[in-house]
């Protein structure tokens, strides 16, 4: 995963061509990452990877993207999902 200072977001896979795929299309309106991880869901074979974003403001959005068979970069992700914290939510209002 990288984040630049812009805000935007790219992962690294290495079976597509450029290797850094620019998801930054579907970062939630509005929203400026400063961090994210992605993990690897289930026993291999995994069909998909989790990718979690924190935002500027300290919302935490997370996204499921499937990574088998034929797909493309940021097609194969569902909508981010706001997963804050209920503590992290209030804290903020």
């Amino acid at each position: 995963m990288l984040v630049p200072s812009t805000g935007s977001l790219f992962v690294r896979d290495s079976s597509k061509t450029p290797t850094w795929q620019n998801l930054t299309s579907i970062i939630p309106a509005g929203e400026t990452v400063v961090a994210a991880t992605i993990v690897d869901q289930g026993q291999p074979p995994s069909n998909d990877v989790h990718i979690s974003i924190l935002t500027a403001d300290g919302q935490v959005f997370q996204t499921a993207c499937v990574v088998t068979g034929t797909y493309t970069w940021p097609g194969n992700c569902g909508p981010f999902v706001d997963n804050t914290p209920p503590n992290l939510r209030v804290a903020q209002e």
